[in-house]
């Protein structure tokens, strides 16, 4: 067969390929909810499982056909060895592709989410795959399917060729003007879904953001900074355009809320970077003169080393991961709906912002902008004193016939950590904090004094708020958390700052909760930002369990955690009493595991330990599907 010949047969088998691609993928089209009749979703996905389609293929259409034409010119016509050859590198690339496609929409039909980092280290650690369930045969399986997928491939291919040397073989050898009208098909398909989705996250359209994550390796496209040099106002939303939320499944039941008398009023104040240890009687005295009459914790884990996963698990009670899919449905979190339903009076105040990370699309969605306060004016610690002023006229103004809820999100402590010269503690810090003229090995403790001399002046604000709540006597009525989204690290393991590692200077917080009539205590048990909410709801009257909206427990209660979960953007961490497993999350594989104890030394046998530990992988899995509607179907 020559070379024209031969590509041909290529292009027809590759073709058929495709659409056993798009055979394979229709699985994926059943986890799509719609509403009524969604023109623009409905286009949407089919513009998108056409054209993933072909990109699923792609790397195997580009490998046969680089091979071929490299080859071919070695030798003449391309016939002989380069046609055994190049048919079978199609042969097992194409099979490769379909049994990643297959392999993933097992992983996604159980736990609604695609093949990531937790199923490649199921697959390499040993036992991996017997923990899901697998037979101790399971590689055999494997093999067999891998085999068998091959041998599938081999009759295809004998049957195209048979096909074409029987009814082509006296056709002109034209060009194939099908493939080309198919590939411009493609492009449409392609730039019309990356133009629909990024008008659909300017627009905050859930059903096709939702739809998105039905698709295996889905890139999606932004259009922020463009809209924002055409003078495009991206409004946060005031209606949530989601189908039933797509995937998610949350709360599991619907919320019980019982009949009671007045309500507890709640003041949540969250401190940017508030580290464990500064909650120290010389550094945060009227703090801890506070916390030594309410509920302290004093082995608390944020749910990540940064402020996105550590607001988001403390409101929702749920891992970092979920972040992504409640983002796209705009989904509240049921505190909030709770809040609202028992017409509590809403009071919030941030000396960052509600937009970035996106809380107005997430825990705050469903507020009115009425009740969210943003203060841009001075450094962080003027923002702060400004906002407290505020927060505290709320209280004094507020109808006393109705409970309230107010929070608010503190900056002194973020670096470049900040504070007036009257609360300095420190006198041994750095004036200037410029990131270009700073070194953090000479400069590093005289850094660690500002961010200690922050939290003085914190200490100084929450004071404020603890005298006014005493002064009217709401202590009897109100419950007080105290809480950081996440540490703060000094070098002390080789980073600075947050969102870098897992190590205990990032990940562990301060978590001081005041229930009136319940005393105070002091545990070293472990607790999480998951179990606030937990805690929480049952004293508004909701009757569920907590495994109903989160995956905390309740701080006042018996159960004990065995374990925690801290996330950021691409990875989680298993914490229990004795080991802490980083395991990424979104890249499959090209980031291995990595196993250190409690305190961050590292783990001299680290598949050992996966080999003889592979449940933990397979817990999370399951956590992390336990709020998706295709979860274990």
């Amino acid at each position: 067969m020559n070379y024209i010949r031969h590509r041909r047969l290529l292009n027809h088998y590759l073709f058929l390929s495709y659409l056993m691609i798009l055979t394979v993928c229709s699985g994926y089209l059943r986890h799509i909810t719609l509403s009524g009749t969604d023109v623009r979703t409905i286009l949407y996905i089919i513009a998108v499982y056409s054209s993933y389609g072909f990109i699923y293929l792609l790397p195997a259409l580009l490998l046969t056909k680089a091979c071929h034409r490299i080859l071919s010119r070695w030798q003449d016509n391309g016939g002989g060895w380069v046609f055994w050859v190049v048919n079978c590198l199609a042969l097992t690339s194409v099979s490769g592709t379909i049994l990643l496609l297959l392999g993933d929409r097992m992983v996604y039909d159980l736990y609604a989410f695609h093949v990531n980092g937790f199923v490649w280290n199921l697959v390499t650690t040993p036992g991996g795959i017997s923990s899901m369930g697998g037979s101790s045969n399971a590689f055999l399986v494997i093999a067999a399917l891998v085999v068998g997928m091959l041998a599938l491939q081999a009759v295809v291919l004998w049957l195209t060729s048979a096909v074409c040397r029987r009814f082509l073989a006296g056709e002109p050898l034209r060009p194939q003007k099908m493939y080309l009208y198919l590939l411009v098909v493609f492009v449409v398909f392609t730039v019309g879904e990356r133009f629909t989705y990024g008008i659909s996250k300017l627009q905050a359209y859930g059903p096709v953001l939702t739809a998105s994550n039905a698709f295996p390796f889905y890139q999606p496209a932004t259009f922020y900074h463009l809209a924002k040099k055409m003078g495009y106002q991206v409004e946060r939303e005031k209606a949530i355009k989601v189908a039933g939320y797509g995937d998610l499944q949350y709360p599991r039941n619907p919320l019980v809320v019982r009949e009671q008398g007045m309500r507890p009023n709640i003041v949540w104040l969250v401190a940017e970077s508030w580290r464990h240890d500064m909650l120290d009687p010389e550094i945060m005295p009227a703090t801890w003169k506070f916390a030594r009459q309410a509920h302290r914790f004093t082995s608390n884990y944020s749910g990540g080393n940064g402020t996105r996963m550590g607001i988001f698990s403390m409101f929702y009670g749920l891992y970092g991961p979920y972040w992504f899919p409640f983002l796209n449905a705009r989904q509240g979190p049921v505190f909030m709906d709770v809040l609202q339903q028992l017409n509590y009076q809403i009071s919030m105040y941030t000396s960052a912002k509600f937009t970035y990370p996106e809380f107005d699309r997430t825990v705050l969605v469903k507020l009115p902008d009425e009740v969210l306060h943003e203060c841009h004016e001075g450094a962080g610690w003027q923002r702060d004193r400004q906002n407290v002023g505020d927060l505290l006229a709320f209280i004094r103004d507020r109808d006393r016939q109705q409970p309230f809820f107010t929070f608010m999100f503190f900056e002194s402590p973020h670096a470049r950590y900040y504070f007036p010269p009257e609360s300095a503690i420190r006198q041994d810090y750095l004036q200037e904090l410029n990131y270009a003229t700073m070194s953090l090995e000479k400069d590093i403790q005289r850094i660690k004094n500002r961010y200690i001399n922050s939290c003085s002046h914190l200490d100084s604000q929450f004071q404020r708020i603890f005298d006014v709540l005493d002064k009217e006597q709401l202590l009897d009525t109100t419950i007080v958390v105290l809480v950081g989204d996440h540490g703060e690290e000094f070098m002390e393991k080789g980073r600075w700052g947050h969102n870098s590692e897992f190590h205990e200077e990032q990940v562990l917080t301060p978590l001081v909760v005041w229930v009136p009539g319940t005393g105070g205590s002091v545990s070293a048990r472990m607790t999480s930002h998951l179990d606030i909410v937990p805690t929480l709801l049952p004293l508004l009257g909701v009757e569920n369990p907590a495994s109903d909206y989160s995956l905390g427990y309740n701080l006042l209660g018996s159960e004990q955690r065995r374990y925690t979960v801290v996330g950021d953007w691409s990875r989680v961490a298993y914490v229990d009493e004795d080991y802490k497993v980083v395991i990424p999350f979104k890249k499959a594989g090209v980031v291995q595991s990595r196993v250190t104890t409690r305190k961050d030394q590292l783990e001299e046998d680290q598949r050992g330990f996966l080999a003889a530990h592979q449940n933990i992988i397979l817990t999370l899995m399951k956590d992390l599907s336990i709020f998706k509607r295709s979860a274990g179907k």
